[in-house]
Order: C-alpha cells, then structure tokens, then sequence
C-alpha cells in the first residue's frame, strides 16, 4: 500500500468515526473506491514502464490526407 493511499483510507476512517451519518459512510465508501482505482492505474503505469515493449497504437487511427 502507498503512503497517499494509507493517508486517505485513514482520513476516512477518521471523518467517518467523528460523524457516522448515512452521507458520511458513503463519502467514506467513494473514497477506497477511488484508492483502488488510484492503485490499479499505479500498477498498470508500472508494468507499462517495465514492459518497454513497441510504441502505443492509436486507438483510433488517424484519418488519410486528402
């Protein structure tokens, strides 16, 4: 886990403590969506680097001159 990520799930888990109110607990739940989201691109960013595989292909291909 990062330091960024930790540092979230435990202002959350804080926020949430001082106030347990329905909005806060979803407020709370967005929050590690959001971290594991965060994570995942981290980890897909790193394999990329550490693929150094061909370039990145366009997804949509660039249209002919006329």
């Amino acid at each position: 886990m990062h330091w960024w990520s930790q540092l979230a799930f435990d202002a959350a888990a804080e926020s949430q403590a001082a106030d347990p109110s329905p909005g806060n607990q979803m407020a709370a739940a967005q929050v590690h969506a959001l971290v594991s989201i965060a994570e995942a691109l981290h980890r897909v960013a790193a394999a990329l680097e550490e693929e150094d595989g061909p370039e990145i292909v366009p997804a949509v291909p660039a249209r002919p001159k006329k």
